[in-house]
């Protein structure tokens, strides 16, 4: 009879614990008259040289405009992370290899392709939105990251 009260409040926790993940899936958005760009996870995993960590950013990619965006150029590649003691990040080429050795090394995670290479697109088009596992960073282990943005755009938001 006691472990019924305990059942009770573990699940309660863990109901409330899964509400507060949902409600916190976005963790940064950008915007200007063209585009929303949302950050909805940074995801740690091993793998970089001593001192460092690899994040992998699941984003959002929104072209609200009535024309179609060179993404890649204009945007995607210009996609950064700031830490609180305002180092930049860049994903770039190297991103890539981060966010594709992340994929190898977690075979149930599943990867929209046509998503992912719709973003870094010369011909994205009007009123569409793709969702990826889009850019990869090493960044040192101490590193708090604090911002997300597009450098090229200058469109910078904090991280909650």
């Amino acid at each position: 009879m006691k472990k019924i009260p305990l059942i009770i409040l573990l699940f309660t926790v863990f109901a409330f614990q899964i509400i507060a993940q949902k409600k916190s899936e976005l963790m940064a958005e950008v915007k200007n008259s063209e585009v929303i760009i949302k950050l909805h996870k940074l995801i740690e995993f091993g793998g970089a040289k001593e001192g460092n960590k690899f994040l992998v950013a699941e984003i959002t990619i929104e072209n609200i405009s009535d024309k179609s965006i060179n993404m890649g150029a204009d945007y995607t590649m210009s996609i950064e992370l700031k830490d609180s003691k305002g180092n930049e990040y860049r994903s770039g080429l190297r991103g890539a290899g981060i966010v594709s050795s992340y994929l190898a090394a977690n075979p149930d995670v599943k990867q929209d392709q046509k998503a992912y290479n719709l973003c870094y697109s010369d011909n994205f088009p009007a009123k569409t939105k793709a969702r990826s596992f889009l850019c990869g960073y090493e960044v040192p282990k101490d590193a708090k990251i604090v911002s997300f943005g597009v450098k090229k755009k200058n469109l910078w938001a904090e991280i909650k």
